[in-house]
């Protein structure tokens, strides 16, 4: 977990009421520049402040990219559950309003820092290990499998279909934020739901986009 440092002189309190300012500054700052290359004195200029105030606020490059990360997250986590409309459908309309929305510019650039941080965990397991242990299970298993239950699926049948759909998505998505061929691949989407659609439950109507 992100520990803070110490505030030894008293400029890090007079921080804290605008500390969520300042970490969602940093959070569209690692949003629109990555973090293989990151550095911090960059990112302080970017976001208009002095870098010792982003290590006394974050510590770590490693310990912001951890905030930042866990930040976007949650609030993925938090709209997925709590939008009505996902958890009212069965579970292909729940995968094509999924897609439609992670294709989405705004969210297709969380997927992208994702996808990054994945190329980094595989070089450095250990150091990324906060996001392996969560990344699959809270970025979209968990909504998946939620609904497959609902409709009537066995528990441990519907974790085992879950990671099925959700590998095929993750894949569809790393083919978009790589090539942007959005009708090749909404086709191949709309293929993987009609093989899906027997496991998963009858397909809704093909939307028209």
């Amino acid at each position: 977990m992100t520990t803070q440092p110490k505030d030894r002189d008293g400029r890090a309190t007079r921080w804290e009421h605008r500390r969520p300012t300042l970490l969602a500054a940093a959070t569209e700052y690692v949003l629109d520049n990555g973090v293989a290359n990151l550095t911090l004195r960059p990112l302080a200029a970017g976001i208009g402040v002095t870098i010792a105030t982003v290590v006394r606020q974050f510590g770590s490059k490693e310990q912001l990219i951890e905030e930042v990360t866990r930040g976007i997250n949650r609030e993925i986590v938090e709209n997925l559950h709590d939008d009505p409309e996902l958890a009212a459908g069965p579970p292909v309309q729940t995968l094509r309003l999924l897609w439609r929305r992670w294709l989405t510019p705004a969210e297709a650039r969380k997927f992208a820092l994702m996808f990054e941080l994945y190329g980094l965990a595989l070089r450095d397991p250990e150091k990324y290990r906060w996001f392996t242990d969560s990344v699959v299970r809270d970025w979209g298993l968990a909504l998946i499998e939620d609904a497959l239950i609902d409709s009537g699926i066995e528990s441990g049948q519907a974790e085992i279909v879950g990671t099925l759909t959700l590998a095929l998505l993750r894949g569809l998505q790393l083919d978009h934020a790589a090539t942007h061929d959005t009708a090749r691949i909404d086709a191949a989407f709309e293929m993987a739901v009609a093989l899906l659609a027997p496991t998963v439950g009858p397909p809704e109507p093909t939307p028209t986009y």
